[in-house]
């Protein structure tokens, strides 16, 4: 049984077809990216796989600020076995900072730009073009799919085919974020998160729901932040910033008001705690790299199937 293994995963590597793409955007504060204006204009790289010669499906990856680790490369590795190229986008180098800049949302700029770029690859079926963030980037991938960031930097001509977020921060409610663009979306998280608490996203998740966006959670119980991590430490100490005591509201376009104070939030606001955890779990690191191919490949097949629907009738 070994051996077909083997020769089926030496067929993939040798058929891959590596690209490095260098692409523009718009470096932008968490305030202008909501008010829709202003920024500066930046050139980001991302780094793409392609397993097939054409009419490959794709996933953009986004990362945080804690960087580029070992289990994102296993990401990448799994995907491609499986037939999906990958767009590794390296947005966060001198662009990105932690909570006390405020740019967690900055890189939903990014995922827009990088949609545009996998959508006129000649090798990429435009219409199964998904989008993956983790943890900081998981926050921006999870509101990348509000119909207000679409209709703000997204092409009408480009969709994503689905959404995929990672232990993201829903502390934060945004205007008109409950009203989705369409794409199917996936939160991913663990019950016992404490940097990013799994009830505002339960929170989130039931508005949407509501609202009609095609949206689920995935809680793992036991689980911490980071969970699929196996060395956190590598990336980020065991001290991180924290908004689960937080319940923070969009006023007007941009401005973030902490409902406790009544004033504009600040991450230095009492609410905010510095004892958040990161913590591998096997269990449930084991469980979403099931799931989360199984979202996408359900969401792809959804897709070619509404493209193709002669095919389908045979």
């Amino acid at each position: 049984m070994l051996a077909p293994l083997l020769l089926l995963a030496a067929q993939v590597q040798a058929s891959m077809v590596s690209e490095v793409h260098v692409f523009n955007t718009v470096t932008m504060s968490d305030q202008q990216l909501l008010r829709g204006k202003g920024g500066s204009e930046a050139g980001i790289v991302g780094a793409l796989k392609l397993p097939a010669a054409s009419n490959n499906p794709a996933v953009i990856l986004l990362y945080g600020p804690g960087g580029y680790t070992y289990e994102l490369q296993d990401w990448v590795e799994l995907l491609n076995k499986r037939g999906i190229a990958t767009f590794m986008v390296e947005s966060t180098n001198g662009r990105v900072e932690s909570y006390t800049g405020l740019r967690q949302l900055a890189m939903i700029r990014d995922a827009y730009a990088a949609l545009a770029v996998l959508s006129e690859h000649p090798a990429i079926d435009k219409n199964r073009i998904a989008l993956i963030g983790f943890t900081d980037a998981g926050q921006a991938a999870l509101y990348s799919g509000m119909k207000r960031m679409k209709e703000l930097y997204g092409d009408a001509r480009y969709n994503f085919a689905a959404i995929a977020s990672f232990y993201p921060n829903c502390s934060f409610q945004y205007r008109e974020d409950e009203q989705m663009a369409g794409a199917p979306v996936r939160v991913f998280h663990g019950e016992k998160d404490n940097v990013n608490a799994i009830a505002d996203c339960r929170n989130y998740v039931q508005r949407a729901s509501a609202a009609g966006g095609k949206i689920r959670l995935s809680a793992y119980p036991g689980a911490e932040h980071a969970f699929d991590l196996k060395y956190p430490e590598r990336v980020k100490d065991h001290s991180d910033e924290s908004f689960r005591d937080c319940t923070i509201r969009e006023a007007v376009k941009g401005v973030m008001m902490n409902e406790t104070t009544g004033r504009m939030f600040h991450p230095d606001n009492d609410c905010v705690k510095h004892d958040g955890r990161w913590a591998y779990n096997a269990d449930a690191a084991i469980a979403v790299k099931v799931e989360l191919p199984a979202f996408l490949e359900q969401a792809f097949g959804q897709v070619q199937t509404a493209q193709r629907p002669a095919a389908a009738s045979k």
